[in-house]
């Protein structure tokens, strides 16, 4: 039922994008800087937190993502790997050079091909996937609701605004301005497009099994035997994969995004390019995230809980951060005198608009008990 917001969302997430990219490009600042230094503490402290609050759930749900994936491979329990996990993903990105990570970012990629492959053995009802894709389904349960509201929060997230700003800033490309932006407003919508497809199977499959064969999942063993009828013995691996490499992935993206925010509010040094001596309090900002992430994993709270409501959170939270965007990028001072255009704001305009009105339905259904 969610299959037409999966495509409504990806021209908002290019919109969102390709927004963060024109700022980085132009400013050739990281968000946080720009937000301070043009706004000030006032604004930009709140930015951070935001960001901060945000991922700290999320990088929590993707150390158990990846040792869940690791308990389907070995039988020992989730909670034995998510230690050694943190360590050895915190050596690689503090002592590693940065380009050998995004080698690594490129080959787990291939991990998400398996979402693909399960939704085609699945045989779901294509009738029904189209319908859904093209026509919209407006339901106002809790359920649904919230289940919108995490599915935005996966998709836009607020470490996308903050990670895309700083990676044009250091991406160094050819050409004058306006080709670099043409360059990288290919670059997103490739990006964009293949990862909201992902999404999409990841939807079609869940719908395909667990579904309709009314499983209720508590935990990636859960899901991966709900999978067996369909791909036999081979289910768990390829779900273990699926997960191992979306952690793997996302941990030091959300880490970095913290890192670049927090610095970036006080003025400190900031880039995984940098050694460690020579971005001290960029490094201890990485360390404390992936620390209390840590530490919320193992509380003892449901993993697939965790792993939603981080999203929701994600969900909440974006809007503000669209709409500093929409202030930052519609500042001719701060753009050199090459503002959004009526797209890009249109884009982002209906970005904010509806994940807060999720936000807002949300929490009505809290306050009047009916998310109880």
């Amino acid at each position: 039922g969610h299959l037409w917001l999966m495509l409504l969302a990806t021209p908002l997430l290019q919109a969102v994008q390709f927004a963060c990219a024109k700022v980085g490009r132009i400013q050739q600042k990281g968000f946080a800087e720009i937000l301070c230094e043009h706004y000030g503490l006032k604004v930009a402290v709140p930015a951070a937190l935001v960001l901060a609050v945000a991922n700290v759930g999320m990088v929590a749900a993707n150390l158990v993502a990846i040792g869940s994936g690791l308990e389907l491979i070995t039988g020992l329990g989730w909670v034995w790997f998510i230690l050694p996990v943190a360590l050895a993903l915190w050596y690689r990105a503090v002592y590693r050079d940065f380009n050998s990570i995004k080698k690594v970012f490129l080959v787990m990629s291939l991990a998400f091909l398996t979402y693909a492959v399960t939704a085609v053995l699945s045989k779901p009802d294509w009738g029904a996937v189209l319908f859904n894709t093209l026509v919209p389904r407006l339901n106002f349960d809790m359920t649904s609701i919230s289940g919108a509201v995490a599915l935005l929060g996966a998709t836009i997230s607020p470490y996308t605004l903050f990670w895309q700003v700083q990676g044009e800033k250091e991406e160094r490309r050819p050409g004058t301005r306006k080709q670099q932006l043409r360059v990288a407003g290919l670059d997103i919508a490739s990006g964009v497009i293949s990862s909201n497809l992902v999404a999409y199977f990841i939807i079609i499959s869940s719908a395909a099994t667990l579904y309709t064969g009314h499983k209720k999942i508590a935990t990636a063993v859960d899901a991966a035997k709900a999978f067996e009828p369909v791909l036999g013995p081979l289910s768990k691996y390829l779900f273990a994969v699926g997960l191992i490499g979306a952690g793997l992935i996302a941990i030091p993206v959300l880490l970095a995004s913290t890192s670049y925010a927090v610095a970036g509010t006080v003025g400190w040094p900031a880039g995984l390019s940098k050694k460690p001596w020579q971005s001290e309090g960029f490094y201890l900002i990485f360390t404390v995230g992936l620390g209390l992430g840590l530490l919320v994993s193992v509380l003892g709270i449901n993993p697939v809980s965790l792993m939603f409501w981080a999203n929701v959170v994600n969900g909440v939270l974006t809007p503000a951060l669209v709409v500093l965007l929409l202030l930052v990028g519609n500042n001719r001072k701060i753009m050199d005198g090459m503002p959004f255009n009526k797209a890009t704001n249109l884009g982002l305009c209906v970005t904010a608009a509806i994940m807060t009105a999720g936000a807002l339905l949300l929490f009505y259904g809290f306050a009047t008990g009916q998310g109880s």
